[in-house]
């Protein structure tokens, strides 16, 4: 059985290599990239030759769905790990199966009231 130090260490590890990784691939790719293009900070539209600057406002159209993500990916994780400690894996996964169909039929009222106006 791995000592106290030794799981400290693994996992301090991780976390250098989870830091050091991510800013080694963005250097690289900044050393490798060349000379940025100034077409590269218009807008592109679909195929259309872009009109106008390229910063605009915050659209807010997307910002449910971002909310919704936010709130629901942790949620399933949670339900995921706690439902893996339910002691076999088969009732893992249907009471993983029975929370993501609740979670879907949450969603779906939602989307409903919604487009009801509610």
């Amino acid at each position: 059985m791995p000592s106290w130090a030794d799981s400290v260490l693994g996992v301090g590890i991780i976390l250098v290599i989870g830091v050091v990784a991510p800013v080694l691939v963005l250097l690289i790719g900044k050393a490798l990239a060349g000379p940025e293009h100034p077409m590269k900070r218009k807008r592109f539209e679909s195929g259309n030759a872009p009109v106008g600057n390229s910063r605009g406002f915050f659209s807010m159209q997307y910002y449910p769905y971002l909310l919704m993500f936010i709130i629901a990916e942790p949620f399933a994780i949670f339900l995921f790990i706690v439902s893996m400690s339910a002691g076999s894996v088969t009732s893992a996964w249907i009471s993983t199966l029975l929370a993501g169909i609740i979670i879907m039929a949450l969603a779906v009222r939602g989307a409903r009231s919604l487009a009801e106006g509610d």
